[in-house]
């Protein structure tokens, strides 16, 4: 049976719940348990480190730091505290150097039981939201935190070995989480990172320790390339346009452009139908590109015939073809479609359509 929780009932009976994993269990059968060492060693690590977060917490960010939660777990630490504005990084990395160097001095945890007047007097911190008895259980770390708890804890405070913080966010207005590790895990969590930090070294071929200052020229190298493809893209394009005679064909005294493009997006298409469009004064334009497994369409028909002709009628019986549908204005009409090998058939459509209407 592995046991999820424990529950104290009114008269102080401890109720334990879990959940049967092999064999039965019956009324009055006895039981007999035992702790997991590891487990119980994790949360003992988390319980404390809360006590010396909370105090740190309280020195840097002032007093109005109040615990508002914390999840105690095995493999995480989550505690959640009553504070207005975000914390920038320089302060998070404060916070996690006080704490360990409260961590390294070693000193004993110190539990008492007493009454809880007096333990209010000495000093302890008291979650207002918890209810306590006349008794209390208080919990000292040497001269920056007392609290009240009645959780498990190391016996001194350098049993918790790391302390790391892995994350901090919001959780309502006005309450802060900041989401840490302790102990092996922490370790663990430090030598992935350190992996990781390594072997992307490696791929860029520098150094570990200028390694911010690569990725920045990097990722300037790839902006300054993309404006170059841009500009490049732009120059095919204008070229692409001075060519076009041997593409017009004539439906009815109509100029018709329908042919396929080597365009990557719809904004690429549009300026280059409006190219074309100015190129031939006077008709119709229908441009087809393939994106990988879809098609782009663009139709554009020039003022002086959209009382014949509507561009998203158009785009509409071409776009049927290749699985797809679109429409738009009379003058410029946008559609796709899923069947890119049916592109070529649903150009050599745009002439019947024309011819026919």
């Amino acid at each position: 049976m592995d046991v999820s929780c424990t529950i104290k009932d009114p008269t102080g009976l401890i109720i334990h719940k879990g959940k049967i994993i092999s064999g039965n269990i019956e009324n009055g059968d006895n039981v007999i348990l035992t702790v997991d060492k590891n487990e119980r060693n994790a949360i003992a690590c988390n319980h404390t480190a809360t006590h010396i977060l909370h105090s740190v917490l309280r020195q840097i960010l002032g007093d109005h730091v109040k615990q508002a939660g914390s999840l105690v777990a095995p493999g995480r630490l989550r505690f959640d505290f009553t504070h207005f504005s975000q914390v920038d990084q320089d302060t998070l990395d404060k916070i996690e150097t006080l704490v360990n160097k409260r961590i390294r001095r070693n000193v004993s945890v110190q539990i008492e039981e007493m009454d809880a007047k007096n333990a209010l007097k000495s000093g302890a911190t008291a979650l207002f939201e918890e209810k306590y008895g006349e008794r209390v259980r208080v919990v000292s770390l040497a001269d920056f935190s007392k609290e009240l708890c009645g959780g498990i804890h190391t016996k001194y405070t350098g049993h918790i070995g790391l302390f790391k913080i892995i994350g901090e966010s919001s959780v309502a207005s006005g309450v802060r989480r900041i989401e840490s590790l302790t102990g092996d895990a922490a370790l663990m969590y430090t030598q992935k990172t350190s992996n990781i930090l390594r072997n992307t070294a490696r791929l860029v071929k520098e150094k570990p320790e200028a390694l911010t200052q690569k990725i920045e020229k990097i990722l300037a190298d790839y902006k300054y390339l993309e404006k170059e493809v841009e500009r490049l893209r732009i120059q095919m394009v204008s070229r692409s346009t001075d060519r076009i005679e041997d593409d017009i064909k004539s439906i009815n005294n109509i100029k018709v452009l329908a042919k396929k493009v080597s365009v990557d997006n719809p904004a690429a298409l549009r300026d280059l139908a409006d190219k074309f469009k100015e190129k031939i004064k006077s008709g119709i334009v229908v441009l087809g590109c393939n994106t990988g497994p879809k098609v782009l369409l663009i139709t554009v028909v020039t003022k002086d015939l959209v009382d014949r002709f509507h561009a998203g009628n158009i785009v509409k019986q071409v776009a049927a073809i290749v699985g797809g549908g679109g429409g738009g204005r009379p003058d410029m009409a946008q559609a796709g479609g899923t069947k890119p090998e049916l592109l070529d058939k649903a150009i050599d459509k745009v002439f019947e359509i024309v011819k026919n209407t």
